[in-house]
């Protein structure tokens, strides 16, 4: 009885520990904008370009305006003429 249990509890903690890990790689996800932007490109999609014209991010493909991240610290390290 006592392996039986000690099976059940170590199943359980593996099970954990694989959903948790699971759970971690679709939290790395890139953005369609990220993707682009790793590849060298600038990203395709229709919202996405009337955004970034307008110089902001689009909130359906990147809710956490992860693109625009990326851009600022693009510009800030950019001297500036005067």
């Amino acid at each position: 009885m006592k392996k039986l249990s000690l099976f059940v509890t170590l199943v359980g903690a593996l099970f954990l520990c694989f959903t948790a890990t699971q759970a971690a790689e679709a939290a790395k996800k890139l953005t369609c904008c990220q993707e682009a932007k790793a590849k060298g490109k600038e990203c395709t999609h229709k919202c996405c370009m009337t955004a970034h014209k307008k110089g902001e991010s689009c909130t359906r493909c990147n809710p956490d305006k992860e693109d625009l991240a990326k851009k600022d610290t693009k510009k800030a390290d950019k001297p500036s003429r005067q």
